[in-house]
């Protein structure tokens, strides 16, 4: 029988509202966005614990194999996570599944990049850099979570991107990074780009503000404009992000549940950017909000 909610409520009316509400297998309820990430990250904090991300200067070990790995291993993972805590009838693609396209990859080993070339090329350019925190990032993240998001990218908004390994702290200093930045927009204006946009993610997203000058627009995916800050002086040496008002034209998109990166200072209000929000972790989001975070940043890739 029926809970008797409301006393006015007969008994025949009960029955109806019983035999109404009833569902074989319970009520199908579609899952809100906050609810999809907050099944899908308890699941992935329960099965796949932590690594230590602390750099070295922190006190870390130094030894970036552990989270590179994890972090490698994040979108395979959330694919299988969300198949089985979110169903079966969801598109749990991730964007280097789901747009990859006929997008074509060469190496530039003289400014230590790889190419993304997409099918139809428009004649725009951008740089992208991955991110790590400035000590990591390499290796097998690289080349398994951050490259097929770069690949996605390009192919969606017809953009050459070079994706720039740059150098790493603690064994080379912000302005040697941002030697190799130049060298790689330098690269693109080579190639006749109409125009060049930079784009990072995380820390990476740092290093495309503190290179502001350089690009023709930017795109800021989760940005930890903080972790400057946060570096030794020795590292960072007189290097400092300029202020937002004079950056180029912006896309700055922020994770809501963002863990690990503050939301950037002196970005609202500013007509140059424009600020896109997401139901997302720092690391973590379901499939669908991260295909519409890269739709997003090829969206404005589009309009440069």
């Amino acid at each position: 029988m029926a809970e008797n909610n409301n006393p006015s409520e007969s008994e025949e009316q009960r029955d109806q509202r019983f035999r109404d509400e009833f569902e074989v297998g319970g009520k199908d309820r579609q899952l809100s966005d906050e609810e999809q990430l907050e099944q899908l990250g308890s699941y992935i904090d329960a099965h796949y614990p932590l690594p230590d991300f602390t750099p070295p200067w922190a006190g870390g070990d130094g030894n970036p194999d552990a989270a590179d790995r994890y972090i490698a291993h994040l979108p395979d993972r959330t694919t299988h996570t969300a198949m089985i805590m979110l169903g079966s009838g969801l598109d749990h693609s991730m964007p280097g599944v789901a747009f990859i396209g006929g997008v074509s990859v060469d190496n530039a080993p003289e400014i230590g990049a790889a190419i993304f070339r997409p099918s139809q090329p428009t004649g725009r350019w951008a740089v992208s850099f991955h991110s790590g925190g400035w000590w990591r990032g390499s290796g097998d993240a690289l080349e398994m979570q951050w490259r097929p998001e770069v690949a996605a990218a390009a192919e969606l908004s017809g953009t050459t991107i070079v994706d720039l390994d740059y150098p790493l702290a603690p064994g080379h200093t912000l302005p040697q990074i941002n030697d190799a930045v130049a060298k790689a927009v330098g690269y693109a204006r080579h190639h006749n780009a109409t125009s060049i946009t930079g784009w990072g993610y995380s820390s990476g997203a740092a290093l495309a503000a503190l290179n502001a000058s350089l690009f023709d627009a930017l795109i800021l995916t989760f940005p930890d404009l903080g972790s400057v800050e946060k570096l030794p002086e020795e590292i960072r040496a007189d290097v400092e992000i300029a202020d937002p008002q004079s950056w180029p034209k912006a896309l700055v998109q922020i994770a809501l549940q963002d863990e690990i990166a503050t939301r950037p200072v002196g970005i609202e209000g500013q007509e140059n950017i424009e600020i896109k929000e997401y139901v997302a972790r720092h690391r973590i989001s379901t499939p669908k909000i991260a295909r519409e975070k890269i739709t997003d940043v090829a969206e404005f890739l589009k309009n440069q």
